[in-house]
């Protein structure tokens, strides 16, 4: 009998869940909690995929760097490109 293999997500996905949830994230962010070295990429995947993804450049541990998030206002649009 043959074991039923789990659908494994993309980093888009993963990246998208997580900003569904009204976190933002940062490159560092996404390599810390999903050992991704390519979140900007993802974020330009997605971006073309039709989700409304903000981003602003922060200050942090004396570096500057951008935090993108989805705003509340654009969550349904961004649940229409889940689909």
């Amino acid at each position: 009998m043959k074991t039923p293999q789990l659908k494994k997500r993309t980093y888009c996905q993963i990246i998208l869940d997580h900003m569904l949830t009204g976190q933002t994230i940062s490159d560092m962010q996404a390599y810390e909690l999903y050992e991704m070295t390519s979140c900007i990429r993802r974020i330009s995947e997605l971006r073309a995929a039709g989700v409304p993804i903000k981003d602003k450049f922060v200050k942090g541990n004396g570096k500057r760097f951008k935090k993108y998030w989805i705003s509340k206002s654009d969550m349904p649009k961004a649940y229409e490109v889940k689909k």
